[in-house]
């Protein structure tokens, strides 16, 4: 893939091709909609600049393609690449005395049978288009071809063959004459290639199939499945080793591999790592803003952060449901746990998490806890001080809502919990349905 920021780097069109009715409507129907519309008009734009007598020193400069198109260098460069992805250009770079001059070679519309039997085309489309007006387009271009030519049932072919008319004296009829060969070399044309997606890749598959081999999956399996295995690697970035150590934990000894499974286990485990990667850029942001936010708490909420930066998840979670009179489940267990291995959330945060959850019902239920890490997430809180500073604001911003709705009635005065004193509960200042309606629009939102 080339691509440069000077204007004036040269450029030729090698070949000639021409575009029929049918040709222009593939072009506009099924592949503007992979492309782009500046990409079409490039397209149309180099098919048109071909000089039959022009001579490659006679190149022109990209600048004049931007002009034609009205649009900057970068866009005219990244539909390029995307002509050269679908195979209606091949871009090369011809470095020789005439100064690394770009040479684009046309290629022809494909026929809409050939569009549609290429997967990944027809994959891209049904993705650009939808499902409805991806069957109605090819229900469309079927019925088209089919009328170009009707079925001939019943009927056997009596043309006369060549020989059957015509009579060669010698041996002509066996071996041409250097005449006629030299004729032929003469007059060999160019044939213009038909336009084919461009799947080249650097993805080693011996080496992948070498490791499945460990797990007696065999060769075949990968050559079936390279179209998907080949998406998914270009999709999350893997290499070979990556795609196949992620793959691993769908392999259940039936010697096959379930695209489906590792599609899912893929795209879990991506999720996880971006909110690790998202946590981790988050708390190293964080840091001086939470020491300078812990100055301005009160003393209950410096008790509360400090117990939840001794205290582990499980300990934490203990201690409250033991001071709340209840028990702690094994579901409550799994759901602590996933939060710190699987999305990598820090242990003070996650013992602020369940102390919101257990603040609004009896029990962690993932969907609660996963929603609030969620929210946390999208607004920037990372670290147990952000958190404790949200679940405030956002307390008070339903305060204040409150107070709008009660036609302005005197403001309750609201005290800090203390966690660890089960007393304390009935200063918080806020109802069990005060605080259901806090997290009403948490759940809403989700």
């Amino acid at each position: 893939m080339f691509e440069t920021s000077d204007p004036k780097h040269l450029y030729y069109v090698a070949n000639q091709i021409t575009l029929f009715p049918e040709d222009e409507k593939i072009l506009i129907k099924l592949y503007q909609p992979l492309v782009g519309a500046i990409a079409v008009s490039l397209y149309h734009t180099l098919v048109n600049d071909y000089d039959p007598y022009g001579m490659i020193s006679e190149a022109k400069g990209i600048y004049s393609l931007q002009e034609q198109l009205d649009c900057s260098l970068k866009q005219m460069f990244n539909s390029l690449h995307k002509l050269e992805a679908v195979g209606l250009v091949q871009t090369y770079l011809s470095d020789n005395v005439f100064n690394n001059i770009l040479v684009f070679k046309l290629l022809k519309i494909p026929s809409s049978d050939n569009f549609f039997s290429t997967p990944l085309l027809a994959s891209l489309l049904k993705e650009k288009v939808g499902v409805t007006t991806f069957h109605n387009l090819s229900h469309n271009f079927a019925q088209e071809t089919k009328l170009k030519e009707r079925a001939i049932k019943n009927a056997r072919d009596v043309s006369a063959t060549f020989f059957d008319v015509f009579r060669l004296p010698g041996d002509e009829a066996i071996t041409p004459s250097n005449d006629v060969m030299q004729a032929a070399q003469e007059n060999q044309s160019y044939e213009v290639k038909e336009a084919k997606v461009n799947d080249r890749d650097s993805i080693d598959w011996d080496v992948i199939k070498d490791q499945y081999e460990i797990y007696q999956i065999p060769a075949s399996e990968v050559d079936a499945k390279k179209n998907q295995i080949r998406g998914l690697m270009q999709t999350y970035g893997l290499t070979e080793k990556e795609f196949v150590d992620e793959s691993l934990p769908c392999l259940h000894g039936s010697y096959t591999l379930n695209m489906r499974d590792i599609s899912n286990t893929i795209a879990e485990n991506y999720k996880c790592m971006s909110t690790r990667e998202n946590v981790q850029k988050q708390l190293s942001q964080g840091q001086e803003k939470a020491l300078a936010a812990i100055k301005s708490m009160d003393d209950d909420d410096r008790k509360l952060l400090k117990e939840a930066n001794e205290n582990s998840p499980a300990e934490f979670l203990y201690k409250l449901k033991t001071q709340k009179g209840g028990i702690t489940s094994a579901n409550e267990k799994q759901i602590i746990n996933n939060l710190h291995t699987q999305y990598g959330l820090p242990e003070d945060l996650i013992n602020i998490l369940t102390y919101t959850c257990l603040t609004y019902d009896t029990v962690i239920s993932s969907n609660l806890a996963y929603k609030i890490a969620n929210d946390w997430l999208q607004h920037g809180v990372a670290t147990a001080t952000q958190a404790l500073q949200y679940v405030k604001k956002r307390r008070d911003s339903f305060g204040k809502k409150q107070r709008v709705t009660r036609n302005f009635q005197p403001k309750r005065v609201e005290k800090g919990t203390d966690w660890s004193k089960k007393k304390a509960k009935k200063d918080a200042g806020m109802s069990t349905e005060q605080l259901k309606n806090l997290f009403k629009d948490l759940n809403n939102k989700k």
